[in-house]
């Protein structure tokens, strides 16, 4: 029986070679619109342009989720499916996907399992991640023990936001706009989640980036982390992502800490010199 992982692009893995064998990783890529021009969030996007090109942009941007005939076509890719979405709150992807999968089931008989992830970046790449590791290590693994599996991992992960710039989340509606205007003004990095109304939920202000690295450590501490994986995305910002993870090792020196840059939905909404920073434990 073949399998196929499968995310939307909020997942910032880029060309990923599963372990398992018969297995295959597929994205659907979202697509930004600045002015009148669409931006497809795939392998080939100039994240650095799209990014210029909505700083200069005076009007609100907008994000737009894969189809139903794009998510359709991933999932006749295998025999049995795991996908997984950006927070069904953020975005219409999961729906599309969900319609999606009605759709192919009544072709045939196939297997298809979506997991609405909650949150974007890091964690998605962690569930799409140690779902393939699951898959390598029990080949014989039926679908329900491996849909199982990913439930488990998706409650037992999170998904924080290190941000300095706040202008498209606020013109999306993501956070209030005053609280971003003055957030930028006052050049304070802000610490959140995704909350459940699909918004980002401050955990706390930090006037440095120091203080910030802190906070995101007693962040994982009270989650109970005990050096799972951890997934720091960045945008141009590789080296905060490094010091991030060398300040994680220094609590956890057995961490495994993947480091990788934003695609174009993520860094579209973490923006300049943004974090995102998945982990499980």
């Amino acid at each position: 029986m073949s399998w196929a992982i499968v995310a939307d692009s909020s997942c910032n893995l880029r060309g990923f070679e599963p372990l398992a064998p018969d297995c295959v990783y597929r994205f659907a890529p979202l697509k930004i619109n600045v002015a009148d021009e669409e931006f497809i969030d795939d392998a080939s996007l100039d994240v650095a342009e799209l990014n210029r090109r909505v700083s200069a942009d005076e009007t609100a941007s907008s994000s737009a989720c894969p189809s139903v005939g794009e998510w359709a076509d991933l999932f006749r890719q295998a025999d049995n499916i795991i996908a997984i979405t950006i927070s069904a709150n953020l975005s219409g992807s999961y729906e599309a996907a969900v319609m999606a999968r009605d759709i192919v089931l009544e072709e045939g008989e196939r297997n298809i399992f979506i997991v609405n992830s909650r949150a974007a970046g890091g964690k998605l790449e962690l569930l799409a991640v140690e779902v393939d590791r699951y898959l390598a290590a029990h080949p014989e693994a039926t679908f329900n023990e491996v849909t199982a599996h990913i439930c488990d991992l998706e409650q037992s992960s999170t998904v924080l936001f290190l941000l300095s710039s706040y202008e498209n989340l606020a013109k999306a509606g993501r956070m209030p706009k005053m609280a971003g205007v003055l957030a930028n003004k006052l050049k304070i990095r802000i610490l959140g989640t995704a909350s459940s109304e699909g918004t980002i939920k401050v955990v706390g202000p930090a006037r440095s980036q120091k203080k910030a690295f802190e906070k995101i450590v007693g962040c994982m501490k009270a989650d109970g982390y005990t050096a799972g994986p951890v997934y720091i995305d960045h945008v141009f910002n590789e080296r905060a992502a490094q010091e991030l993870s060398d300040r994680i090792h220094q609590d956890w020196p057995n961490a495994e800490i993947t480091i990788m840059p934003c695609g174009g939905l993520c860094s579209y909404y973490a923006e300049e010199d943004g974090l995102i920073i998945g982990y499980g434990w």
